[in-house]
Protein backbone atom coordinates (compact mmCIF):
# COMPACT_ATOMS: atom_id res chain seq x y z
CA UNK A 1 0.00 0.00 0.00
CA UNK A 2 1.43 3.49 -1.02
CA UNK A 3 2.12 5.53 1.98
CA UNK A 4 0.51 8.79 2.73
CA UNK A 5 4.14 10.50 2.32
CA UNK A 6 4.85 9.52 -1.03
CA UNK A 7 0.92 9.86 -2.58
CA UNK A 8 1.36 13.32 -0.90
CA UNK A 9 4.80 14.02 -3.34
CA UNK A 10 3.01 12.27 -5.96
CA UNK A 11 0.21 14.56 -5.86
CA UNK A 12 2.27 17.61 -5.83
CA UNK A 13 4.54 16.64 -8.53
CA UNK A 14 1.88 16.44 -10.78
CA UNK A 15 -0.08 19.70 -9.62
CA UNK A 16 3.33 21.61 -10.65
CA UNK A 17 3.67 20.18 -14.22
CA UNK A 18 0.72 21.15 -14.95
CA UNK A 19 0.60 24.04 -13.10
CA UNK A 20 4.30 25.49 -14.80
CA UNK A 21 5.05 25.79 -18.33
CA UNK A 22 8.52 24.86 -19.22
CA UNK A 23 10.92 27.93 -20.30
CA UNK A 24 11.76 28.07 -23.49
CA UNK A 25 15.09 27.01 -23.20
CA UNK A 26 18.41 29.78 -23.99
CA UNK A 27 22.13 28.99 -24.25
CA UNK A 28 25.36 31.19 -24.38
CA UNK A 29 27.80 30.21 -27.06
CA UNK A 30 31.17 32.00 -27.65
CA UNK A 31 32.93 31.98 -30.95
CA UNK A 32 36.06 33.42 -33.02
CA UNK A 33 37.16 33.43 -36.45
CA UNK A 34 39.41 34.13 -39.13
CA UNK A 35 39.27 34.95 -42.90
CA UNK A 36 42.20 34.63 -45.87
CA UNK A 37 42.36 34.38 -49.43
CA UNK A 38 42.88 32.20 -51.81
CA UNK A 39 42.87 33.47 -55.32
CA UNK A 40 45.27 33.45 -58.70
CA UNK A 41 46.31 36.51 -61.03
CA UNK A 42 46.53 40.34 -60.21
CA UNK A 43 44.31 42.12 -57.78
CA UNK A 44 43.98 39.79 -54.68
CA UNK A 45 41.18 41.61 -52.49
CA UNK A 46 41.80 42.66 -48.72
CA UNK A 47 39.64 41.37 -45.91
CA UNK A 48 38.84 43.00 -42.62
CA UNK A 49 37.32 40.54 -40.38
CA UNK A 50 37.01 41.74 -37.03
CA UNK A 51 36.71 45.50 -36.72
CA UNK A 52 34.06 48.42 -36.92
CA UNK A 53 30.43 47.53 -37.27
CA UNK A 54 31.45 44.16 -38.40
CA UNK A 55 31.48 40.89 -36.40
CA UNK A 56 34.43 40.88 -34.01
CA UNK A 57 37.14 38.35 -34.26
CA UNK A 58 36.08 37.20 -31.23
CA UNK A 59 31.96 36.70 -30.20
CA UNK A 60 29.41 35.67 -28.29
CA UNK A 61 25.99 35.77 -27.42
CA UNK A 62 22.94 34.38 -25.46
CA UNK A 63 20.20 32.72 -28.04
CA UNK A 64 17.04 31.01 -27.55
CA UNK A 65 15.93 27.92 -29.26
CA UNK A 66 13.89 28.58 -32.49
CA UNK A 67 14.90 32.26 -32.59
CA UNK A 68 17.30 33.37 -35.29
CA UNK A 69 19.65 36.65 -34.69
CA UNK A 70 18.76 39.62 -37.13
CA UNK A 71 21.49 38.97 -40.21
CA UNK A 72 25.04 41.11 -39.77
CA UNK A 73 27.44 42.01 -41.92
CA UNK A 74 31.27 39.56 -40.82
CA UNK A 75 33.23 40.55 -43.66
CA UNK A 76 34.34 43.73 -45.83
CA UNK A 77 36.14 41.89 -49.07
CA UNK A 78 37.50 44.78 -51.13
CA UNK A 79 39.07 44.88 -54.16
CA UNK A 80 42.63 45.70 -55.15
CA UNK A 81 44.36 47.24 -57.86
CA UNK A 82 44.56 44.58 -60.77
CA UNK A 83 43.06 43.60 -64.11
CA UNK A 84 41.50 40.69 -65.98
CA UNK A 85 39.39 37.76 -63.95
CA UNK A 86 40.49 37.26 -61.05
CA UNK A 87 38.83 34.09 -59.31
CA UNK A 88 39.37 31.73 -56.07
CA UNK A 89 37.90 31.46 -52.47
CA UNK A 90 37.45 33.04 -49.33
CA UNK A 91 38.60 30.64 -46.26
CA UNK A 92 36.90 30.93 -42.80
CA UNK A 93 37.87 29.34 -39.92
CA UNK A 94 35.63 29.46 -36.97
CA UNK A 95 36.08 28.40 -32.84
CA UNK A 96 32.84 27.94 -31.15
CA UNK A 97 32.57 26.54 -27.45
CA UNK A 98 29.03 26.55 -25.50
CA UNK A 99 28.47 27.64 -21.71
CA UNK A 100 29.64 24.36 -20.48
CA UNK A 101 32.80 25.05 -22.11
CA UNK A 102 31.93 22.03 -24.46
CA UNK A 103 33.89 21.39 -27.38
CA UNK A 104 32.78 20.72 -31.35
CA UNK A 105 31.66 17.54 -31.53
CA UNK A 106 30.67 17.24 -35.64
CA UNK A 107 29.64 20.17 -38.41
CA UNK A 108 27.76 19.12 -41.22
CA UNK A 109 25.89 21.78 -44.07
CA UNK A 110 23.56 22.49 -46.55
CA UNK A 111 23.23 19.84 -49.44
CA UNK A 112 25.59 21.31 -52.55
CA UNK A 113 26.61 23.92 -50.59
CA UNK A 114 30.76 24.47 -50.09
CA UNK A 115 31.32 21.49 -47.51
CA UNK A 116 32.29 22.36 -43.79
CA UNK A 117 34.95 20.34 -42.22
CA UNK A 118 36.37 19.98 -38.63
CA UNK A 119 39.67 19.97 -38.66
CA UNK A 120 41.72 20.61 -34.82
CA UNK A 121 38.34 21.33 -33.15
CA UNK A 122 37.88 24.27 -35.81
CA UNK A 123 35.03 24.57 -38.25
CA UNK A 124 37.00 25.28 -41.64
CA UNK A 125 34.30 26.49 -44.58
CA UNK A 126 34.93 28.66 -47.73
CA UNK A 127 33.43 30.30 -49.91
CA UNK A 128 33.73 31.17 -53.81
CA UNK A 129 35.31 34.52 -54.92
CA UNK A 130 35.52 35.96 -58.31
CA UNK A 131 35.79 39.70 -59.56
CA UNK A 132 36.14 40.99 -63.63
CA UNK A 133 37.50 44.43 -63.42
CA UNK A 134 36.73 45.06 -66.98
CA UNK A 135 33.52 45.31 -65.51
CA UNK A 136 34.34 45.96 -62.06
CA UNK A 137 31.87 43.83 -60.69
CA UNK A 138 32.65 40.98 -58.23
CA UNK A 139 30.81 38.57 -55.98
CA UNK A 140 30.90 35.89 -53.36
CA UNK A 141 28.93 32.66 -52.40
CA UNK A 142 29.33 29.33 -50.37
CA UNK A 143 27.60 27.21 -52.79
CA UNK A 144 28.07 27.22 -56.60
CA UNK A 145 29.85 28.95 -58.78
CA UNK A 146 30.49 32.99 -59.23
CA UNK A 147 31.18 34.75 -62.12
CA UNK A 148 30.34 38.16 -62.11
CA UNK A 149 29.52 39.83 -65.66
CA UNK A 150 27.49 42.67 -65.58
CA UNK A 151 27.41 45.98 -63.08
CA UNK A 152 23.90 45.43 -60.62
CA UNK A 153 24.96 47.19 -57.45
CA UNK A 154 24.87 45.82 -53.80
CA UNK A 155 23.12 42.63 -53.84
CA UNK A 156 22.46 40.47 -51.34
CA UNK A 157 21.36 37.17 -52.60
CA UNK A 158 19.34 34.61 -50.29
CA UNK A 159 20.82 32.36 -47.85
CA UNK A 160 23.45 29.91 -49.29
CA UNK A 161 24.70 27.72 -46.82
CA UNK A 162 23.95 26.49 -42.99
CA UNK A 163 26.25 24.84 -40.83
CA UNK A 164 24.98 22.55 -38.24
CA UNK A 165 27.58 23.06 -35.23
CA UNK A 166 27.14 19.68 -32.45
CA UNK A 167 28.57 19.97 -29.42
CA UNK A 168 29.71 17.34 -27.29
CA UNK A 169 27.74 17.97 -24.40
CA UNK A 170 24.48 18.03 -27.25
CA UNK A 171 24.15 21.37 -27.95
CA UNK A 172 23.72 22.67 -31.46
CA UNK A 173 24.10 25.74 -33.35
CA UNK A 174 22.99 26.78 -37.00
CA UNK A 175 25.82 29.18 -38.75
CA UNK A 176 23.79 30.80 -41.73
CA UNK A 177 25.97 32.35 -44.56
CA UNK A 178 24.45 34.99 -47.03
CA UNK A 179 25.76 35.41 -50.55
CA UNK A 180 26.97 38.93 -51.73
CA UNK A 181 27.81 40.52 -55.05
CA UNK A 182 28.80 44.30 -55.17
CA UNK A 183 32.46 45.98 -55.56
CA UNK A 184 32.93 46.37 -51.65
CA UNK A 185 31.35 43.21 -50.38
CA UNK A 186 29.58 42.83 -47.11
CA UNK A 187 28.95 39.10 -46.91
CA UNK A 188 26.06 38.54 -43.83
CA UNK A 189 26.04 35.99 -40.97
CA UNK A 190 23.47 34.86 -38.62
CA UNK A 191 23.19 32.44 -35.86
CA UNK A 192 20.40 29.63 -34.27
CA UNK A 193 20.20 27.91 -31.49
CA UNK A 194 18.95 24.12 -32.28
CA UNK A 195 18.87 22.79 -29.20
CA UNK A 196 20.88 22.88 -25.57
CA UNK A 197 22.85 21.18 -23.40
CA UNK A 198 21.21 17.59 -23.14
CA UNK A 199 23.94 15.04 -21.43
CA UNK A 200 25.92 16.03 -17.90
CA UNK A 201 23.65 18.76 -16.63
CA UNK A 202 21.51 18.54 -13.23
CA UNK A 203 18.31 20.43 -13.59
CA UNK A 204 17.74 22.39 -10.62
CA UNK A 205 14.81 22.37 -8.87
CA UNK A 206 11.86 24.59 -9.24
CA UNK A 207 10.86 26.18 -5.95
CA UNK A 208 6.98 25.15 -6.08
CA UNK A 209 8.62 21.44 -6.13
CA UNK A 210 11.09 22.25 -3.37
CA UNK A 211 7.74 23.81 -1.48
CA UNK A 212 6.07 20.61 -1.57
CA UNK A 213 8.75 18.54 -0.81
CA UNK A 214 9.23 20.62 2.68
CA UNK A 215 5.85 20.15 3.09
CA UNK A 216 5.37 16.59 2.22
CA UNK A 217 8.34 15.58 4.88
CA UNK A 218 6.74 17.99 7.54
CA UNK A 219 3.82 15.71 7.44
CA UNK A 220 5.62 12.46 7.93
CA UNK A 221 6.94 13.81 10.76
CA UNK A 222 3.98 14.85 12.12
CA UNK A 223 2.78 11.57 11.98
CA UNK A 224 5.54 9.49 13.13
CA UNK A 225 5.26 12.20 15.97
CA UNK A 226 1.49 11.06 16.78
CA UNK A 227 2.87 7.44 16.62
CA UNK A 228 4.67 7.48 19.22
CA UNK A 229 2.54 9.79 21.04
CA UNK A 230 -0.02 6.53 21.03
Amino acid sequence: MMSRFAAIVLLGLGTSTAALADPVPTETFYGSYTAVTNTSGAGVPTINDGSGTYLPGSFSGTLTQGQTTPAQNFLLVSPTNGSGLVTGSILVDFSFSDALGSAVSSVSNTAGANAASLVSGKVAVDANYAINYATQTDCITWAGSCAPDAKSGAIKTALSNTILVSFADGAALDVNLYNWSDWNMEPEISFEMVSGPTAGVCPVPEPSTIALFATALAGLALMKRRRLDA
